[in-house]
């Protein structure tokens, strides 16, 4: 269970969430300068009322002795003043809300490329303990709650609260005894809002909750539509999203219950001081009755206001909320990249030397493993599901560290090396098919700045991977958009693309993971043609389930339970009759 902030942390959450604002202080001076002659306009208002009643008795109003005689005598003055004070508030409103609503949206692209930049370069770990709909919950709602925070409740603050003041002043100005009395009311509505400042953020943190859980649930069940349809889960993904919605709808039903009725209760507190404060003047007012009209309306007045302020400790309450969840992710740590040394000229001698690796304490999914690739070698890794086979995948190229041992490549250990040259010399294509909603172009040379694109080596790429017969066809070729995650795609013509990524990056170091098992056996037999091309001069690595597209590896690597339990070519370890034979027999025989 989370505990409720301190005030202090309240303090530096807010005064940290402005630091983003204060990098447009420019725009914000000039909303607080448009809300400060808002408010004054407003005010002054009322003083035209008390002009005018005076004016209806004869009888001159000594608090505007200060303006010229023609002024105050003129039959045309009260209109003229009405108009013009109604101008300038018109500007003061304009200036305030547009300037402020500016910063905020300002605040909000900053914080949403801010935190969206930071999860980029977060340790894979993160990313496998988060679901996606958190994820972009997190960037879309959590992020348009501080808005909230920024813009609604800082233009209610600057608009209301200056109101307040210059109300405020006027009813002391009038009468600071009666006004006194008044203002008496102040501790019981500053106890009211916060103890409804700690429901609010308790609660805005459930929202939180829920709407991530909504987003993760939507994106899953279209993401993986034809499987729901395939398998009739229609029905079941309906009832998991009514359910993240009704969790939802309670918690906002919490939140807009307690906020609904803070306003009333608020109101009704300032109703009594009112009432009071009306029967005070009945009984004690010596001053003029058009001074009485201007000082009641001041009080009436300050009403809306007040109730206006009420309802931004909601506003702020959620936004702080989010922005817990926003700055925690801020303050993580990215993944390490202590490595100072370029990889250059890659030979490719990659070596693991007694490495042993867990996901969780007492799971070990590699276990004092060491295995020595010779450059141009094609090593083939096979094994049952956990045998460890993916995680060496994601040791080469740092995913994660080991807890033990170390891997190097041409004698350099892969720690000491940067992560952006490491992984320009691994080129990676795995059993889930990655593509983008972008261009086929933009999809093969994907990782490249667009104006160094070379569109012949792409078109060469998509040759070498028996793709640009198909691409070709397409209405308008390499400009063809392909869809969210390929789908306008066949899981073949997914699956070359890409293979023709990796061609066209070139690295000195391919890693096969299931590359092929998406094909046919026509475009596979065609693909393992151009693979073999590729692999010349080439160090590479393949994960391979279907036994029959690595017999030509010139080393295969058998493992169990993260341990290498046999090595050697596919004539040697048929003729051992141990565990790779076994598993060969098994799929030839089905």
């Amino acid at each position: 269970m989370t505990s409720t902030p301190t005030a202090k942390q309240n303090l530096l959450l807010y005064k940290r969430l402005l630091g983003y604002a204060f990098k447009y202080r420019t725009f914000f001076i000039i909303s607080i300068f448009g809300f400060l002659l808002f408010a004054g306009t407003e005010a002054l208002m009322v003083q035209l009322t008390e002009f005018f009643l005076n004016n209806l008795e004869g009888k001159e109003t000594e608090r505007l002795t200060f303006l010229p005689s023609e002024w105050r005598t003129s039959l045309y003055f009260v209109p003229v003043a009405i108009v013009v004070l109604a101008t300038f508030r018109g500007i003061g409103g304009y200036l305030g809300n547009f300037y402020m609503g500016r910063v905020g949206l300002s605040v909000v692209n900053d914080l949403r490329q801010a935190v969206f930049n930071h999860m980029v370069d977060l340790p894979q770990k993160y990313f496998d303990d988060k679901n996606s709909g958190e994820l972009v919950s997190l960037i879309i709602y959590n992020i348009e709650q501080v808005t909230g925070s920024v813009t609604r409740a800082s233009k209610i603050l600057f608009q209301d609260g200056l109101s307040v003041i210059f109300l405020l002043g006027f009813l002391l100005y009038y009468d600071w005894k009666l006004t006194v009395i008044f203002t008496a009311v102040i501790p019981i509505l500053a106890g009211l809002i916060y103890i409804a400042s700690r429901y609010f953020r308790r609660v805005s943190r459930s929202i939180q909750r829920a709407v991530g859980k909504v987003t993760h649930i939507a994106t899953e069940s279209f993401q993986g539509i034809k499987l729901v349809k395939s398998y009739n889960g229609e029905k079941y993904e309906k009832s998991r999203f009514t359910d993240a919605t009704d969790d939802n709808l309670r918690f906002g039903i919490k939140f807009e219950r307690v906020g609904a009725a803070q306003t009333p209760v608020l109101h009704i507190v300032i109703a009594c001081a009112l009432a009071v404060l009306f029967l005070l003047v009945l009984l004690f007012w010596d001053d003029s009755s058009a001074a009485a009209v201007a000082y009641v309306t001041y009080a009436g007045m300050i009403a809306k206001p007040f109730r206006n302020l009420s309802t931004v400790n909601a506003i702020i309450q959620r936004g702080l909320a989010a922005a817990e969840t926003i700055f925690d992710t801020l303050d993580m740590p990215q993944a390490k990249d202590s490595g100072t040394q370029e990889l250059n000229n890659v030979k490719g001698t990659i070596a693991f030397n007694n490495i042993s690796f867990y996901y969780q304490q007492d799971q070990h999914a590699l276990s004092n493993l060491s295995l020595t690739i010779e450059p141009g070698q094609t090593v083939a890794l096979v094994g049952p599901s956990g045998s460890g086979k993916s995680t060496i995948v994601n040791l080469m190229l740092r995913f994660y560290e080991p807890q033990q041992g170390s891997i190097s490549i041409d004698g350099q250990d892969i720690t000491g090396l940067t992560l952006k040259s490491l992984r320009k010399n691994i080129a990676l294509v795995n059993q889930q098919t990655i593509l983008f909603n972008d261009t086929v172009t933009a999809n093969i040379a994907y990782g490249s700045d667009a104006s160094e694109i070379n569109q012949h080596q792409v078109e060469i790429a998509a040759k070498n991977a028996f793709a640009n017969h198909f691409i070709n066809e397409m209405e308008n070729t390499y400009d063809t958009e392909v869809g969210e995650a390929g789908d306008k795609l066949s899981g073949g013509q997914r699956q070359r693309l890409a293979i023709a990524r990796a061609l066209y990056k070139n690295a000195p170091i391919l890693i096969l993971d299931e590359a092929t098992s998406a094909l046919d056996n026509e475009s596979e037999k065609q693909i393992q043609s151009a693979l073999e091309i590729l692999k010349q001069g080439r160090t590479t690595l393949v994960i391979a389930h279907r036994l029959s597209t690595i017999e030509n590896a010139d080393k295969i690597v058998v493992l169990d339970r993260g341990k290498i339990v046999e090595q050697g070519t596919h004539k040697e370890l048929l003729a051992k009759n141990g565990a790779y034979a076994g598993l060969y027999n098994s799929q030839y025989q089905s």
